[in-house]
């Protein structure tokens, strides 16, 4: 039989966002005499198409969709979703407030040292070197030419993998040879801060700039340099202390990709969302 979702949406205390609950018309069972353990997923919703909500405030987008299968799959657990801005999802991973973290994670050594990540990449995440076409770094073929120029700003999306690769590349350099970095929050924001010269480029996968042009009217992106700047991926993340539920998941992710599921989400979530811009 089908499951019918029913989604309860409540205002959730101080610093703990949006809480999504997902039941079900059917009680999940498990063979553990149908015992079924609750997992809250940490999530956001404002990155179009990965993790956002739609004009009912539903949740919707591809880490979204994946988990949805996932926790399909895997009838010993229950998946619930609570709202964070990106920053603070694997905060509230390591306090224990969630058991997941689901915003298109990449792998830096920081991450690798909290937290548990799972061994099944969902999806690829290799970033460009972005600049706007029209503005004055149109030129930049790489991160090098613009360290050690305080005039010529890295802007970065706070606590991203882009942001961890801006500070090694600082960590590694002296000082005469250094980005001068800015952070933000909004994805508007950083296209706005690209148009008006505020920032001189960023990093950005290849997908996406068409969906920054489109929020930022008069913005003309372009990619620059022969090679993308990282080459990387995105994986769910997990506590330490629970292997089990990332064994779980890897499991089921490995069964999605054998069987084209993950390959079917991937268009429908985000090649046909980027075609239908």
């Amino acid at each position: 039989m089908k499951k019918a979702l029913v989604f309860v949406i409540v205002l959730a205390v101080a610093g703990q966002g949006l809480v999504y609950a997902t039941g079900s018309a059917e009680q999940k069972g498990s063979g553990d005499a149908g015992k079924v353990t609750k997992i809250v997923v940490g999530t956001g919703n404002k990155y179009e198409p990965y993790c956002y909500a739609d004009a009912q405030g539903n949740l919707i987008g591809y880490d979204y969709k994946v988990l949805e299968e996932v926790d399909r799959r895997l009838p010993q657990y229950e998946f619930t979703y609570e709202v964070f801005d990106f920053a603070n999802i694997l905060i509230a991973l390591g306090t224990g407030k969630v058991d997941i973290g689901a915003h298109e994670y990449e792998e830096n050594p920081e991450r690798r040292a909290a937290y548990l990540y799972g061994d099944e990449r969902y999806s690829d995440y290799d970033s460009w070197l972005t600049v706007n076409a029209d503005g004055p770094w149109a030129n930049v073929n790489s991160v090098d030419e613009l360290a050690g120029n305080p005039n010529a700003v890295f802007g970065v999306s706070l606590g991203s993998n882009h942001e961890a690769f801006a500070r090694t590349y600082n960590r590694t350099h002296d000082a005469a040879h250094q980005l001068t970095i800015q952070t933000y929050t909004e994805n508007a924001v950083w296209g706005e801060n690209l148009k008006s010269g505020r920032f001189s480029a960023g990093l950005s996968m290849l997908v996406d700039i068409d969906r920054y042009i489109k929020i930022t009217p008069g913005l003309n992106l372009i990619p620059r340099g022969d090679k993308p700047v990282i080459e990387s991926g995105a994986y769910f993340i997990f506590a330490k202390n629970n292997p089990a539920l990332k064994e779980a998941v890897d499991g089921a992710l490995r069964d999605m990709k054998a069987d084209g599921t993950l390959t079917r989400i991937y268009k429908e979530a985000v090649l046909d969302y980027y075609a239908n811009l």
